[in-house]
């Protein structure tokens, strides 16, 4: 660590990093989508970031999720990455100003660390919604976000909706938080010394 840095600026940016870890958590713990089957209730499909999650109260309309079960490998490997993007910023925001080189650019491991956390989560966001609308249209013949008419046949015909959720707004705004406390770190140090 800089010696001329302030241990106060020092905290405050640690405790900007925690305060997103935990807008992480927050977001991965909600639901991300939903579907709102209008003959049976809200929340009837959701997905997560480890997978899908079934509403009980589904009963017939579960013939529309067939084939929509992810690899025994997705849940792991999701939560793998949550660990690992936990650990990213536990370590970026206590390492300090640890510099290292990749190729002829010099970072901060801090800056990278949590600056390759925002980004990888920005990027979990955009391919959540392009996979996410591929397999609605091809399971569930619904579009990703909107209102559609499903008929199965009776008594399978209704109104469905689709939207994302508060979990998947707060992908985007703890991705760019990350990015901005990586980018703005030494403006925040000035700003507290």
């Amino acid at each position: 660590m800089d010696a001329k840095v302030n241990n106060s600026a020092v905290w405050v940016f640690r405790g900007l990093v925690l305060a997103a870890a935990v807008l992480m958590l927050v977001s991965w713990l909600l639901p991300w989508w939903t579907v709102d089957i209008e003959s049976f209730g809200k929340d009837m499909v959701q997905i997560r970031p480890w997978g899908l999650a079934l509403n009980v109260r589904m009963g017939d309309f579960k013939v529309l999720m067939k084939g929509a079960d992810m690899p025994v490998w997705f849940a792991p490997f999701m939560w793998t990455y949550f660990g690992a993007c936990m650990l990213a910023l536990l370590v970026g925001a206590f390492i300090g100003r640890k510099e290292v080189g990749i190729g002829r650019f010099k970072i901060d491991l801090d800056q990278l660390l949590i600056g390759g956390t925002g980004l990888s989560y920005f990027v979990v966001g955009i391919v959540t919604a392009i996979y996410g609308s591929m397999r609605s249209k091809q399971i569930m013949g619904i579009p990703l976000l909107g209102r559609s008419f499903i008929d199965l046949g009776d008594p399978l015909v209704t109104f469905v909706e689709s939207r994302f959720m508060l979990g998947y707004y707060l992908i985007y705004v703890t991705a760019l938080l990350l990015i901005a406390l990586a980018f703005f770190r030494d403006k925040i140090y000035e700003r507290f010394d």
